[in-house]
This record gives C-alpha cells, structure tokens and sequence, in this order.
C-alpha cells in the first residue's frame, strides 16, 4: 500500500535533524544496547581471561562534519573472536560474528 502522505527534507533540514542533541542521545543509547548484547552473548571460558571480550568492547560518540554518529569499537582480541583466525599451525578458526550478531538482533526491534 502506498504512503499518502511524502516527505522531502532538503539537505540543510537532513542536516539540522542529523546534528541535534536528541539525535546524538539517541544512537549513544542505540550503540549501548548494542555493545550489551554483544558483552551478554560473548563467548565465556572458565579461565582468567572469561570476561576479555567485554572489556574489549567500547561506545564511542562523536561529531565528524557536523554530524553525530555513534560507535562501536573492538580492540584486537574482540575482533579475532569476531572474523576468526589462523593459528600457528594453519588451522583455520572460524568466527562467531558476535558484534554482527548483536546489530541485527538491535535491528530488528
């Protein structure tokens, strides 16, 4: 079914709309939900390192241009853990996309 109603935002109104506060608060909480679904769902081991991959993780906002965005960022370990790797003897260790996981679960609310 067709809309009846269309909206055009000019550049100028995108931009207004792209760099408010609202918007900044917005994807700071969008990126927080998405790092804690990323820490719940992370791979755990009985060891001393069982909590690594969270503390790998990190929410970062910023202003590039004018405009807020919102990141999520992995240090080495959490991204190894994340496209996998190959260890000494060439053995192939797959990832488990956890990160990517956890966007398209916060995509799909």
């Amino acid at each position: 079914m067709r809309a009846r109603a269309r909206l055009i935002l000019n550049e100028r109104a995108m931009e207004r709309v792209m760099s408010s506060a609202e918007t900044a608060k917005m994807l700071s909480q969008k990126a927080s939900k998405v790092a804690a679904v990323a820490r719940d769902d992370a791979p755990k081991n009985k060891r001393g390192s069982w909590n690594m991959y969270a503390r790998s993780l990190s929410v970062t906002a910023g202003e590039i241009s004018g405009i807020v965005h919102s990141f999520v960022q992995a240090d080495r370990h959490a991204l190894l853990v994340e496209y996998g790797w190959r260890d000494k003897g060439g053995t192939r260790h797959p990832g488990n996309h956890t990160l990517k996981n956890a966007l398209m679960k916060e995509r799909e609310q």
